[in-house]
């Protein structure tokens, strides 16, 4: 199942491991703060992502809830 990746801009710190684990689906913006460049990614993918996160700032949502 396809899930959104929803990354909250104040928790984000910008270490970027969440890029290093698969930069096709994220980049960091010009503030440093990461932000999804796919709208939907396969869901172990997504919670590779998420599981990145030293500050918990990624989160995930179903495509039916997007």
């Amino acid at each position: 199942m396809d899930t959104q990746i929803v990354i909250d801009p104040d928790l984000c710190v910008g270490y970027g491991e969440c890029i290093a684990e698969d930069e096709e689906a994220v980049e960091l913006d010009e503030n440093g703060c990461a932000r999804a460049l796919l709208p939907l990614v396969a869901r172990d993918r997504a919670e590779r992502l998420c599981a990145a996160c030293p500050v918990g700032a990624i989160s995930l949502r179903s495509a039916s809830a997007a």
